[in-house]
């Protein structure tokens, strides 16, 4: 998948805008990939879980997670 497909759209301006086609490549998934695979030792088990974790509870969130009013 060396070449990427454009397409041309027209914009919210009426302009049109050259935007990027599908990247995916075809086909079906041969089978299901276990996430747990991808941790090798405890060390990054927990790693992980402390993330996840921050992820969730913290306040410190970056970009478009960030909400200006807290729920």
């Amino acid at each position: 998948m060396s070449e990427y497909t454009y397409e041309e759209k027209e914009g919210f301006d009426g302009q049109k805008v050259r935007v990027l086609g599908p990247t995916y490549e075809k086909g079906k998934p041969e089978g299901k990939q276990d996430w747990t695979e991808k941790i090798d030792s405890r060390e990054g088990a927990m790693d992980y879980l402390r993330t996840a974790l921050r992820y969730w509870y913290s306040k410190e969130w970056f970009g478009s997670e960030k909400r200006k009013k807290e729920a």
